[in-house]
């Protein structure tokens, strides 16, 4: 038993935003062109057509045109096809054998020649929503159909032959899972759950005519279910990377607020102004990093709203060709997973992610929430000191004024009626010195007798 094959073929799905890159300068065309020169003369972005607030779903950029190409290899043709959908650009490109009967039995090793030097697989920037290989192929007349077990086994040993043909080095993607698509075997390689380093293989083996049939009727719907997949993987992927964000933040918050109990901690009695101000600069770090953390939680909602938007997409797409097909969704299985397992396992994983960060939002209230009341109880207490010292200032100052005045108004009293008092004929110095030395002691007694009652006096309370 022989790895054989016929008329394999290798489609390329890729999607790109096309946010401040759009037209032929679009980093997909360029990519485009690098693979074309490795088979063909021939360019894509030249002929490139790009529409203008255009309102319809998707555009074609070619005018409804293909570019099709002959290769080096008189067995191997292609075409490409550069769309406008949404917002985004997608590449359809095809690299292989026609089904004229000339590319039969063809060794696996064959397909080596659609991946010269790995072109086909790109590592776009952060606008790059993912790729999908589709490597198609029909099944010779030798392949086992008699015993299951040999043929399930013959059939994911020629799947990953032709995966290796494909991906001559590391970069192969791993084993997934299988099924059926159309009746015929499909194989699927990639593990979302490595999805930083997540590619996307279907290799899949028409068994009857059957099968290649409906995927050229189904060509666009297929096209459209692999867009809103990567728009649903993109969004999980950019989620880790918020993830990852959010975990370091929450981190850093935790040893902020710890590192405060402690210093508060320290603290025995009042705050001192010192103290204070070190709270009110903890305050604004902790604000702002409250700000920060708060648009991490957002940005990780608008991706689980994105999931949840491009999966409805998604499920209306499949359900349209469950119709048209009358059978349901079971039957198109290797498509339906993602629907039912893999995108609703990234949303939970969201959830869980929100739940838990969450609570650093709650830490980061209770936090700030206690330094702010800590901050105003000692800044009352501060003020209520300087009002008291204020006022203790200004009864001293009224305390020493009434004094004086008492003193200086029993000094001028005892002055002028001295004379009265005692006779003077004729008038003597001796007694006027006498009453004025006099005069002094009185105003004294009186300025004691003044502040000895105004220190008695009971005081209003805040007096």
């Amino acid at each position: 038993m022989t790895d054989k094959i016929s008329a394999p073929n290798v489609y390329l799905y890729a999607f790109q935003l096309y946010h401040n890159s759009e037209g032929s300068n679009n980093p997909l065309w360029q990519k485009c062109d690098n693979i074309l020169q490795k088979f063909t003369d021939k360019k894509l972005t030249p002929d490139l057509v790009f529409p203008k607030k255009s309102q319809r779903y998707c555009e074609d950029l070619l005018l409804n045109t293909p570019l099709e190409f002959p290769t080096n290899d008189p067995q191997m043709e292609g075409f490409a096809q550069p769309l406008q959908i949404q917002d985004s650009y997608a590449l359809w490109l095809n690299i292989g054998c026609p089904e004229d009967g000339n590319a039969n039995n063809l060794d696996v090793s064959f397909i080596k020649k659609f991946n010269p030097e790995n072109l086909l697989l790109i590592d776009g920037d952060d606008n790059f929503l993912g790729q999908t290989l589709l490597l198609t192929g029909s099944l010779t007349d030798d392949t086992p159909r008699d015993d299951e077990n040999l043929r399930n086994s013959y059939l994911r040993n020629l799947a990953d032959k032709c995966r290796n043909a494909l991906f001559p080095d590391d970069s192969a993607p791993i084993f997934y899972r299988s099924g059926k698509l159309f009746g015929s075997p499909i194989f699927e390689y990639g593990l979302i759950s490595d999805i930083a380093n997540y590619r996307h293989l279907l290799v899949w083996l028409f068994e009857d005519k059957e099968a290649d049939k409906n995927f050229n009727t189904y060509q666009q719907e297929l096209l459209d279910l692999l867009f809103y997949r990567h728009k649903i993987i993109k969004s999980f992927q950019d989620s880790r990377k918020i993830y990852h964000e959010l975990v370091k933040n929450y981190n850093e918050i935790e040893e902020d607020i710890k590192y405060l109990q402690q210093q508060l901690g320290k603290i025995r009695s009042s705050l001192t102004t010192a103290d204070l101000e070190t709270l009110k600069q903890q305050l604004k770090v902790l604000l702002g990093k409250a700000l920060s953390y708060t648009s991490l939680l957002r940005k990780l909602e608008a991706f689980d709203n994105t999931i949840a938007i491009n999966l409805n997409n998604y499920s209306d797409i499949l359900q349209k060709i469950c119709d048209t097909i009358k059978t349901d969704k079971e039957e198109l299985s290797i498509l339906n997973h993602f629907e039912i397992k893999t995108a609703p396992y990234m949303r939970s994983q969201i959830a869980g992610d929100l739940g838990y960060f969450k609570h650093g939002t709650d830490l980061i209230e209770s936090a700030i929430a206690s330094i702010r009341g800590i901050v105003e109880i000692e800044q009352a207490k501060s003020d209520r000191a300087w009002q008291e010292e204020e006022n203790n200032s200004d009864r001293a100052l009224q305390t020493r004024v009434t004094v004086i005045g008492v003193g200086l108004g029993v000094s001028g009293v005892a002055a002028t009626a001295y004379p009265y008092l005692i006779k003077q004929d004729p008038p003597n110095l001796a007694n006027f010195g006498q009453s004025i030395i006099i005069s002094i002691i009185l105003g004294v007694i009186a300025a004691a007798i003044a502040f000895v009652a105004i220190e008695l006096w009971p005081k209003k309370p805040g007096n």
